[in-house]
């Protein structure tokens, strides 16, 4: 399987009775995953359809149900066949209905990407699931594109409610996250100091008597010299603030599910719209989250499922590309993150993310 560069051109021409020129030009950058998960675009359903230079197509059959691929640049379909637009020359998935996948062994921190077609929307979902408990949700619609982390080692199957075809993509790379902020409160408690006071007295007297002459002199004389020292005993006492620290016993930790987040790209506080173009949600850093490929006018994106985020919440920006080679634009956003310019998302939450034109 080819690896395709991620700035790609896209023509399409509709031909249905009257032949309408579409241009529509794609910068695909991290929608599109490398190896064997391609940029794929819905066309329609039966009628002629023309494709630019390196495009081809993917076709669905009814009877039977399958999906082949056919070379570009144009392509009449019959009624009742589904028509993708892909780059290159991508083979046709193996069509897959009402069937459990064994991806195979998958190992802690990889990423998973993957693409589906044809799978409508009504009740019949479909999920992967790591070491038999399901994991990631996939979305619905004639075109979804998804990306997950493994969290664990374990081995990765999928199962297939609605008739799809997979294109998956399994570690081609791994993602560890890294907090931003480490905190190590450290206390210090000083040893209680007891000064021992010394106190040595000195003093030496010594009395002397002396008698010259013929004269007797009877008598004692006495001279007395008295010092007496007493030791002052010296207790420090300490201050009331100043006691033993008794450590609390740590909660024990518990492990809490890994939720998925939820967003949408919204015009509707701007009163404004969407330009032709590929829009990007990525959190801050370049980390992509998802991608939303727009017509001039258009105002919202719809809800995009089962995002997985970094952290438990993470602020995030919205890049627009116009073409090919474009640098992006980003947009502003209406309703910021307090004290940022830059939206955010959360898990196990729905928000959206309200742009408009800087």
């Amino acid at each position: 399987m080819k690896k395709y560069l991620s700035r790609v051109a896209t023509i399409i021409t509709l031909c249905l009775g009257v032949s309408l020129a579409v241009l529509v030009l794609v910068q695909v950058w991290q929608v599109q995953a490398d190896g064997n998960v391609p940029a794929l675009t819905y066309l329609g359903e039966g009628g002629t359809y023309s494709v630019g230079e390196e495009y081809n197509f993917i076709v669905k059959t009814r009877h039977p149900f399958g999906f082949m691929f056919m070379p570009g640049p144009e392509y009449h379909a019959r009624d009742g066949e589904r028509v993708w637009s892909v780059l290159g020359e991508t083979s046709a998935p193996t069509p897959e209905h009402a069937v459990s996948v064994t991806v195979g062994p998958v190992s802690k921190d990889c990423v998973i990407d993957f693409a589906t077609i044809d799978d409508d929307e009504d009740e019949r979902i479909n999920y992967f699931k790591l070491n038999g408990e399901i994991i990631y949700t996939m979305g619905q619609g004639m075109t979804t594109r998804g990306r997950f982390v493994i969290p664990v080692d374990g081995v990765l199957s999928y199962e297939v409610m609605d008739s799809i075809g997979m294109f998956i993509n399994v570690c081609p790379r791994k993602i560890t996250p890294t907090p931003t902020m480490t905190l190590t409160p450290t206390a210090t408690l000083e040893p209680t100091f007891t000064p021992t006071p010394t106190i040595t007295p000195t003093l030496v007297l010594t009395p002397t008597a002396t008698v010259t002459g013929t004269v007797t002199i009877t008598g004692t004389p006495t001279i007395t010299a008295t010092a007496t020292s007493t030791p002052v005993s010296y207790t420090p006492t300490a201050e009331p603030d100043i006691a033993t620290s008794t450590p609390s016993p740590s909660p024990t930790p518990t492990k809490e599910p890994r939720l998925p987040a939820c967003t949408r790209i919204n015009f509707e506080v701007s009163g404004q719209e969407a330009k032709r173009g590929l829009y990007i949600v990525q959190e801050v850093g370049g980390r992509f989250l998802v991608g939303w490929e727009a017509d001039d006018g258009w105002r919202d994106s719809g809800w995009f499922y089962d995002i997985d985020i970094t952290f438990d919440a993470v602020y995030a920006e919205v890049l627009y590309y116009h073409g090919p080679g474009a640098v992006p634009v980003r947009m502003a956003i209406m309703n910021p993150a307090p004290g940022t310019n830059y939206g955010w998302l959360s898990r196990g939450m729905c928000h959206a993310l309200e742009v408009g034109w800087p």
